[in-house]
């Protein structure tokens, strides 16, 4: 079972990240990192990281969630799946904690 999980979530995510590249126009580069689905396939959490100078990650996140509706139609078009999962997006900021980490390891060696 956790294996068929596996490839519905990578099959989702690929759909996804074409569906917001392709029809939507957010604010800011979205990236769609991964997708996590509870055991029973009714809901997807989607964890995506935001690029941009200009706009708030956590307005993009709205964005999304508010179009959340038609990603989930596309969803349901473009997948072979009986039922779809009820979609949810999250703000990945793992790509911004590492690059702090980085900073930081850097500012500790400069000090010695």
């Amino acid at each position: 079972m956790a294996r068929r999980i596996e490839r519905v979530e990578n099959n989702i995510q690929r759909i996804v990240a074409k569906i917001i590249d392709q029809e939507l126009q957010p604010p800011g580069m979205v990236s769609v990192m991964s997708v996590t689905c509870d055991n029973g396939l009714t809901t997807a959490r989607i964890a995506v990281s935001v690029y941009s100078k200009n706009s708030d990650a956590n307005f993009t996140i709205e964005y999304l969630q508010q179009r959340s509706a038609f990603i989930q139609r596309e969803l349901s078009a473009r997948a072979d799946m009986r039922r779809t999962p009820k979609i949810e997006f999250v703000l990945d900021t793992s790509l911004e904690d590492g690059q702090s980490m980085i900073d930081y390891i850097s500012d500790l060696s400069d000090r010695r």
